[in-house]
């Protein structure tokens, strides 16, 4: 991502150089990729998004979108917002619903040490819940988390992603103009990618995604 100067939001907590109605738009273009692409395959989505505007915006996009091309079925895709100040509940109520794929959504309004926070916590109690379906990684939630380092520091949270069957996550390379697809391989503390697909952004999805960066 390019480097942009920053203003804050009337919340203190957003990125800077675009509107509050541009970085909803940009959510509505990036959830479309996610809800059309990333979560290809899966069957029962639970989207977790923090409970602020851009994060529930992408949700919706990546709930609308998925819903629409996998058929007008009851139960096919839920959000679940994060409980910041208990990660068990949230994790639990995602559990209940029995889903096969759980989408981490953080990042969107939250200083990136809040995300890498929240994602340790959620996936502890998301380990407890006994989840073990397929795990996604939003882009800023992987980059919060220094490309996963900080939770596969945690020896426990290292063996649960190792266990389960898949870990996805997408990142952008905006000088090609592209979003890239990956599985994420988890060994010996370590992460590695590989690209299943690709998809081409257009000019006005690059823009507003070099000038969307969230608070440090």
């Amino acid at each position: 991502m390019v480097l942009a100067v920053r203003k804050m939001s009337d919340k203190g907590a957003t990125a800077g150089l675009l509107t509050i109605g541009e970085e909803v738009y940009l959510r509505a273009l990036t959830g479309n990729f996610i809800g059309s692409e990333l979560l290809r395959g899966a069957r029962r989505v639970a989207l977790v998004p923090l409970n602020d505007r851009i994060c529930l915006s992408i949700a919706s996009a990546t709930a609308a979108t998925y819903w629409a091309l996998n058929g007008r079925r009851e139960k096919l895709v839920s959000v679940f917002e994060y409980n910041t100040a208990n990660p068990r509940e949230t994790a639990s109520r995602v559990a209940s619903w029995g889903p096969d794929t759980a989408m981490i959504l953080f990042g969107g309004e939250s200083r990136m040490s809040d995300v890498s926070r929240y994602t340790i916590d959620f996936l502890r109690a998301l380990s407890g819940s006994g989840f073990k379906g397929r795990l996604v990684i939003h882009v800023r939630t992987w980059l919060a988390t220094n490309k996963l380092q900080t939770v596969l520091a945690d020896g426990e949270l290292c063996r649960y992603l190792e266990s389960l069957p898949e870990v996805r996550v997408f990142t952008a390379d905006l000088a090609a103009k592209k979003f890239l697809f990956h599985r994420v391989a988890v060994k010996g503390g370590q992460a590695s990618l590989e690209t299943f697909a690709q998809a081409e952004l257009t000019d006005e999805h690059v823009h507003l995604l070099k000038n969307s960066l969230p608070p440090p």
